[in-house]
């Protein structure tokens, strides 16, 4: 079929199309979700090699699975994010290398960072922490609908709830940052 028409395809026909052995139809698929999928994954991980590989990883295991997969009335991304979580939490597991805390603090205070740079730098810093206190169901809403900027009825079927409740989960979670934030800068 040709890749005009098939860009124009919804998501259910192209899964169809895709379980029958078109690979032009995974294709379109993989286009249409890879920079999302990177996103969410480059922020969940920090690195971009590794984000690269996790992203790959997870439209080869999609691939895979393609015969297995099942419409559940939710878009085919909240799928593909669902397993780009679950390789990014195995990714954790394993994980064997921790950079060394010197490494951090060398890195604030080398002789060729500014003023600027080193107060940007403990910005940063500070809402990492302030984020790493945080439930990890309030990290997620705030990673999806402030960073990655997803719509809220994407980022809903992502994390498998009402629209409703995503939007209250994000307010709850902004609050709760909000409070990290002034509890470290009251330290």
């Amino acid at each position: 079929m040709n890749e005009e028409i098939l860009q124009e395809l919804a998501d259910e026909a192209l899964i169809k199309r895709a379980k029958q052995g078109g690979h032009q139809a995974f294709g379109v698929l993989y286009e249409r979700y890879i920079d999302a999928i990177f996103r969410f994954i480059r922020s969940r991980v920090g690195d971009t090699q590794t984000a690269e590989d996790l992203t790959e990883a997870t439209f080869l295991r999609a691939l895979e699975a393609i015969d297995r997969y099942r419409e559940k009335g939710l878009k085919y991304s909240a799928y593909l994010y669902q397993v780009a979580r679950n390789l990014i939490t195995d990714h954790y597991r394993q994980a064997e290398e921790n950079i060394p805390l010197e490494s951090e603090v060398y890195a604030l205070v080398s002789p060729e960072s500014t003023d600027d740079e080193i107060a940007r730098r403990e910005q940063v810093q500070g809402l990492r922490l302030a984020l790493g206190n945080l439930p990890e169901e309030y990290r997620e809403v705030i990673r999806l609908r402030v960073l990655l900027e997803i719509p809220t009825v994407e980022a809903a079927q992502w994390m498998q709830r009402s629209e409703g409740a995503t939007r209250v989960l994000l307010h709850r979670a902004l609050r709760a940052l909000r409070r990290e934030l002034k509890h470290s800068d009251d330290i």
